[in-house]
């Protein structure tokens, strides 16, 4: 079911992404609801030949990897002679060893932000890594919305989880502890730090950032993603998609929704976004993705 409607974009800024330079859309919004806060998006892959398509899933996660890895000046003149060879960087640089197994849903995050909002990236969690194994602990998604005649800041936070309670558990304690005002202080001097200068609101973000600039003229601008991919009892119980199933989903996120609001606590101005993912196993998408990464790393 969809409630409300999205906000119009600004088209006309260089901000917006191509459609035409994104990968093909798989994800749709099964579940939407803007006339509630926070907000709610419940994206899914639904089913083919009688079973979750887990493997049509990771293959769509890594179509968004140079999107998802590469800076702006170097997603733009991609050679096709060098392709494959910055395919495989991106795809080393994102996933490592093979180990980060939050990297699904940071990827699956900025895809649903980029396509359905027309989000513009700031940085990437990739360009803090200077080894394979680096993880990086701040936001995990770092990206602007141009709207109207405002520039939005999108601060996100992934969670890929089997437990949908678990998993609203841990992104619930991260939001409390990325808007402290320290916090958040040292997350805007890294981020300013790597924008580059080629981005149409490179000036604007540093101002927003800078220490000079009051976090109380920041927070309305401040929107927080937060997508939740888990284990669903709703997809695990069907095999196709039909009104039943609709209906169990529907239900089980709005539960989720339930949960997630009541328990954030961060007393701001902000205004936040609930994506959920549900999956059949989070077991069965990583082997999925386990098989497609084998061909990369």
């Amino acid at each position: 079911m969809t409630t409300g409607s999205v906000a119009p974009l600004n088209a006309g800024c260089p901000c917006r992404p191509d459609p035409a330079e994104l990968p093909v859309t798989l994800l749709s919004a099964s579940v939407e609801d803007v006339s509630i806060e926070p907000t709610l998006m419940a994206l899914t892959v639904d089913y083919e030949t009688g079973r979750w398509r887990a493997e049509a899933l990771a293959r769509h996660i890594l179509d968004w990897v140079l999107d998802f890895a590469l800076r702006r000046e170097e997603r733009r003149p991609l050679a096709h002679g060098r392709a494959l060879e910055i395919a495989r960087k991106a795809m080393r640089a994102t996933f490592g060893n093979g180990r980060d197994r939050g990297v699904p849903a940071e990827i699956l995050l900025h895809a649903i932000c980029r396509q359905f909002f027309g989000s513009d990236t700031v940085i990437s969690k990739v360009w803090f890594k200077t080894a394979a194994n680096d993880t990086y602990k701040g936001f995990d998604g770092v990206h602007c919305v141009h709207e109207g005649d405002t520039l939005q800041l999108w601060l996100g936070e992934a969670k890929f989880y089997r437990s949908i309670d678990s998993a609203i558990r841990s992104a619930l304690n991260d939001l409390d502890e990325h808007f402290e005002q320290d916090y958040l202080r040292g997350e805007f001097a890294l981020i300013a730090d790597k924008i580059d200068d080629s981005h149409p609101h490179a000036d604007e973000l540093r101002t927003l950032m800078h220490p000079n600039t009051s976090l109380d003229a920041v927070f309305d601008r401040i929107v927080v993603p937060v997508l939740v991919a888990y284990d669903s009892s709703a997809t695990i119980a069907h095999n196709f998609d039909c009104p039943e199933y609709r209906s169990t989903l529907e239900a089980e996120v709005r539960r989720a929704w339930m949960r997630f609001s009541s328990g954030f606590n961060v007393k701001l101005p902000i205004t936040v976004r609930l994506f959920l993912v549900p999956m059949a196993t989070k077991r069965a998408l990583l082997e999925a993705l386990d098989g497609e990464l084998a061909k990369w790393l």
